[in-house]
Formats: structure tokens, sequence, C-alpha cells
């Protein structure tokens, strides 16, 4: 595993009890979860037709994810993979029984499956912790373990919004280029995905502030119209979905 990785794993595993409470504890995160839920759901739905199939997630967490997609979509074979034992666990607890996905500890460069295991690989708020180059290895790696003509789903965090948010506390004084490691532009995505794709918005600029004006239902609205205006100015987050050529 490599040195950055092996930090990570370090850091996940010291602070993965107190991940949900401090990533999504926030009530307008309940707007952005619903909203994600849903868009995964129609991904899938159109995707794959109701037909049995095999889901990955890389950097499953908590398990959040995969315990929605266990309550909705029953024809679905789940599996999980995170480098923290301690964010596994959590995810193991979420749904026991038989629905319980199947979870491994790995690294996400190295997935620990064989070439084309799955018809859907999904991967949310977990690219962006990458350099771009690794990026780039880490779509490859979700190639290889998804079939011809499945489906990758990779959430990617959007530059414009944060071309506006460096210039603020925000930035919390990392350097401009570790800043915007975590924010790929435009070009960048389509040389990391390297074909055609299509983006679902997930979050909006401000959606903080927003969610409490008009609420959560609203706010979800809001971004499935709004999300794709001007050429993404106004997204924070978002879904690149592409089929495996």
């Amino acid at each position: 595993m490599a040195r950055g990785a092996t930090t990570r794993k370090r850091f996940y595993d010291a602070t993965g009890g107190q991940y949900e409470a401090g990533r999504y504890g926030d009530p307008h995160m309940d707007a952005y979860r619903a909203l994600r839920d849903e868009t995964l759901l129609g991904i899938l739905t159109s995707a794959l037709q109701g037909r049995r199939a095999r889901l990955l997630e890389v950097g499953c967490g908590t398990g959040l994810s995969l315990q929605f997609l266990a309550r909705t979509v029953s024809s679905l074979s789940l599996f999980g993979m995170d480098a923290s034992e301690t964010m596994l666990r959590q995810a193991a607890q979420k749904l026991p029984g038989a629905k319980t996905p199947r979870l491994a500890l790995g690294d996400a460069l190295r997935l620990p499956f064989a070439a084309g295991q799955f018809d859907a690989v999904l991967a949310t708020r977990f690219i962006h912790q990458f350099r771009h180059d690794v990026k780039k290895q880490l779509w490859n790696e979700f190639r290889r373990v998804a079939r011809r003509d499945g489906i990758l789903i990779v959430e990617f965090y959007a530059r414009p919004y944060h071309w506006m948010r460096y210039y603020t506390p925000a930035r919390k004084g990392r350097s401009r280029h570790a800043y915007f490691l975590h924010y790929p532009s435009s070009a960048e995505v389509r040389e990391i995905v390297g074909g055609p794709f299509e983006i679902h918005p997930l979050r909006l600029a401000g959606a903080r502030a927003i969610t409490r004006l008009i609420g959560a239902e609203a706010m979800r609205g809001m971004t499935r119209h709004l999300g794709t205006l001007g050429r993404g100015m106004l997204l924070d987050e978002y879904f690149v979905v592409a089929r495996n050529a």
C-alpha cells in the first residue's frame, strides 16, 4: 500500500467512529443524501433494467450507500471494499443477516477482485482524495473489475465553485496545488474517464444556506434542475456515469 494510502487508512481507522456524525450530521446533508440515493437508484434502474447484478462500492466507508441499496434493490448482490477496518465494522453492523453486503479490506489501487466481476462499480466521496495521476489509476482499476459494458458511477467535486472558495478560510491553509487536487477541472475529468460520460448533479454551491431558506425537499428539486446550467458553475458535487467500453 502506498504511503498516502497508509496515512489515510490510519486516519480513518482512528476517526472512523465519528465519521457519520462529522460528515453527515448537519441537517442540510439530509437533502444531499436523499438526492444522492434517488439519483443512484435512477441510474441503476435505467442501466440494469431489473436484472440480477453485482455491484461493488469502492471506499464504502460506514456503508451508507450499501445500506440504502440493500433496502431498495432486491436484485443486487452487494460488495463493499474499504481500507479502514473501523469503517468496515460499522458497515457490517448496518444490515445484519442475508442482505449484508460482502465486505473486503483492501487497497483501491489493487482491488482484491478478479477482472470483469461486477455489473456496476460505485465510488461516492472517495476519488477526490487523490492526485490527478492516481485518479486515473483508480478509474482504470474500476474498469478492470467491471464487466464489459458494465457501468461506473463515481462522485466528483466540481472545480468552478471551489475557485471562489479558495479565497476564503475554507482552504484551511492549504497551498493552491494541494487545495485544487480535490476539485478536478472539466478537462481533467475527461482525461480521467477517457470516453463518453454523463453528469448527474448531487449538490449545489451554497447548499447549506439554501437548504435553511427553502427546505430539504425544495433543495433536491433545485439541484436537479439547476445543476447542469452554466456548464456546471453552480455545482459542488456530481456523479460521473460511464459505460465500461
